[in-house]
């Protein structure tokens, strides 16, 4: 999936927290949502997160959406981060795990399991395609209506 649907969801999925949990700093809360959005695609040259000259030794020993697109290396970021502080921690694991679901959904799939197994699940997706497009379009409504209603009530 392009950057732009993994940020609509992942703001999608804070809005839906933020409606059943009391989170006591939002904004902090989401800062590391977009975060983890942001910097799971660190594993690949071609994406905004990646596309650094310094992480390429970092890229030439892994592979993208392998061990970086896995739920336990979401988990042990996710840990450290708490270890500082709660809620950034589980911020970050949200982001993270948005941003795995949505690659989820691609044909390309992901390595959800590693390091159990290297196998990556997928569905039906194509990144940038129509579909893709039309998720996107549905989402960002979605987190527009919901920003409206957070500032009417």
């Amino acid at each position: 999936m392009l950057l732009r649907t993994h940020l609509v969801f992942s703001v999608a999925i804070y809005f839906l927290l933020l409606h059943f949990l009391n989170i006591p700093n939002p904004l902090f809360f989401l800062l590391f949502i977009l975060l983890a959005t942001f910097l799971v695609d660190i594993d690949s040259e071609k994406s905004k997160a990646g596309n650094h000259w310094y992480l390429r030794p970092f890229q030439w020993l892994t592979v993208h959406r392998g061990v970086v697109h896995s739920v336990f290396f979401g988990l042990l970021a996710s840990l450290l981060l708490a270890g500082l502080n709660n809620w950034a921690g589980f911020g970050f694991f949200v982001g993270y795990l948005s941003h795995l679901s949505l690659d989820f959904m691609t044909r390309s799939g992901v390595a959800f399991l590693w390091p159990l197994t290297n196998r990556k699940f997928g569905l039906f997706v194509k990144s940038g395609g129509l579909l893709e497009v039309v998720l996107f379009v549905l989402l960002l409504l979605g987190d527009i209506f919901w920003l409206f209603r957070m500032f009417l009530r």
